[in-house]
């Protein structure tokens, strides 16, 4: 009998997260395999097969179709042993799959659903008082970044700060902190050194307040003036029956009819196809849109008050009929729709069969959520919201036509966001003016769009009385300006206007302000939405 193979190195995930494992291995190009034990008391352990760094094969506990999938499945461990052997333990047995991962881009993929708290707070901690920037070269292309991630990246190039301003000054401080977390253990920071400008940072940081809230989706406030949207460390103002909902304020009981979230469907089947795979092609687009609406309870088929043994038993017969490897190959090309029934009945029984999700799903369940539909509509929400914020520096740097472009792909997605079409109204006053009949139209269209989803839009009114304003209309411009200050008597802009109206009948003159606003569109867009706080 051969004696038992001697580890490399061992270790416990208690101690080093699994994703510092995985890069280490990369960074020092190792060849061989990571065995990690489970943190429970089944036998055995998952396998994965290194060469030069890169994972190439693995036999994992439980069953997967996808190499990076059953990678993924291990940063959940906190507590389990691990040991990384020289020798090949994974073969080519029964079960043996195969591939090729990005460690960076599983890293991150990972870092999504859970990034270690203490391990987060050491990096942190490690880098100091010293401000940190993107290293050059740094290949961000393999994290495969998120829109949140990359308005974070464009953040710290926008000028370089430490760790702990990033995360105060960025919008949401919990992705500030897996970004810095993940550039950090990735080599990916280097010291800046030079002077900062704290008012630029200042100044971009005020166009990224995003509220974090852990029981509910993040309510993002993309106008940056002095009307009232929550800040991190505010005081919540008490709701106003005129204020809007801020975009990305999200009522799950709403989406439906303001959130435009296409899925792909399978292509129909081809000709020639024989009865019964004709009838597996079709069931196949059936399940996939049954499942898109349904909560887990719906899709495992079992009641809310099921045990964990009821819901690992029946997620059995389930995954028997949809394992993706049991397609048969006329059917290969639904396999990813087959992969994606599959996946969500595992996230089913993963998410049920354990007492501390349970119960927070089914406080998702409560509040009208839970299905693949309304979580996609969620993440379409959040990421136009965060897509929406790089506005603002757009039209500070006149870039008018990329404003607009993320304008309407945010006004596509979400229909019933009265900011959206404010913003495009204000753009297209500040690009084109009022001379061209069809501009006119189009921001009049949009304010109509505007009033008729909120009637007291403050930021409606105050592009409705500049448009009136260069029409030469003055008296009514006035009255939107006064609708503006009494909806929101900090807006300096609008009790200037009506200050200077007020003076000018004082003393018997006409009621028309000073010029308009042509040669000044940058600076007040900043005046409207981005003003020095008081």
């Amino acid at each position: 009998m051969s004696a038992a193979p001697k580890p490399l190195a061992e270790g416990s995930l208690t101690s080093t997260p699994f994703g510092h494992v995985l890069l280490s291995i990369m960074k020092k190009r190792l060849s061989g395999t990571l065995a990690v034990w489970p943190d429970d008391d089944r036998p055995g352990q998952d396998r994965i097969r290194f060469e030069n760094g890169v994972p190439t094969a693995a036999r994992f506990l439980e069953p997967t179709s996808h190499l990076e999938r059953g990678i993924l499945a291990i940063f959940q461990r906190e507590n389990a042993p691990y040991a990384f052997y020289e020798a090949d333990l994974v073969g080519d047995r029964e079960g043996t799959i195969r591939g090729s991962v990005d460690p960076f881009h599983a890293v991150a993929a990972a870092l999504r659903a859970n990034a270690p708290a203490e391990a987060v707070n050491r990096v942190l901690i490690k880098l100091g008082e010293d401000r940190q920037r993107i290293r050059q070269g740094a290949p961000l292309a393999r994290f495969s970044l998120l829109p949140t991630e990359s308005a974070f990246v464009d953040f710290m190039r926008a000028e370089p700060a430490t760790a702990k301003e990033l995360v105060t000054q960025f919008g949401d401080p919990e992705v500030a902190r897996r970004m810095i977390y993940l550039f950090g253990i990735t080599d990916s920071l280097e010291i800046y050194d030079r002077p900062i400008s704290q008012q630029k940072l200042k100044a971009l940081s005020s166009n990224s307040s995003i509220p974090v809230q852990r029981e509910a989706p993040p309510s993002v406030p993309l106008f940056r003036s002095t009307s009232p949207s929550r800040r991190p460390g505010s005081i919540p103002p008490e709701p106003s029956r005129s204020s809007s909902p801020a975009p990305g304020s999200i009522s799950r009981d709403s989406l439906s009819g303001e959130v435009v979230a296409p899925r792909k469907k399978p292509p129909p089947p081809p000709e020639g196809l024989d009865e019964d795979l004709r009838k597996h092609w079709d069931e196949v687009g059936r399940v996939v849109g049954m499942l898109d609406r349904q909560n887990y309870f719906e899709m495992l088929g079992v009641k809310e008050s099921s045990d964990a043994n009821e819901v690992r038993s029946r997620y059995m017969q389930l995954a028997k009929k949809w394992h993706p490897d049991r397609l048969p190959e006329p059917l290969a090309p639904l396999r990813p729709w087959v992969e994606e029934i599959f996946h969500l009945y595992t996230l089913a029984r993963d998410t049920l069969a354990d007492k501390k999700q349970l119960a927070e799903y089914q406080k998702t369940v409560m509040q009208g959520g839970g299905t693949p539909e309304a979580e996609r509509k969620i993440n379409m929400v959040v990421e136009a919201a965060l897509e929406f914020q790089k506005v603002d520096v757009l039209v500070r740097r006149r870039q008018y036509d990329q404003a607009l472009q993320i304008v309407d792909r945010a006004m596509q997605t979400v229909t019933k966001e009265a900011d959206y079409p404010a913003m495009k109204a204000w753009i297209l006053l500040l690009r084109d003016g009022i001379d061209d009949t069809d501009v006119l139209n189009q921001i009049r269209e949009c304010l109509r769009t505007v009033f008729k989803l909120n009637p007291d839009h403050v930021h409606g009114h105050f592009v409705r009385a500049h448009v009136l304003k260069r029409l030469g209309n003055y008296d009514k411009a006035l009255a939107h300006f006064k609708k503006v200050a009494q909806l929101d008597p900090k807006n300096l802009d609008a009790l200037r206007e009506v200050r200077v109206a007020k003076m000018r009948h004082a003393k018997g003159r006409s009621t028309a302000p000073p010029p308009s606003i042509t040669g000044k569109r940058a600076s007040l867009f900043g005046g409207l939405f981005g003003g020095k706080k008081k």
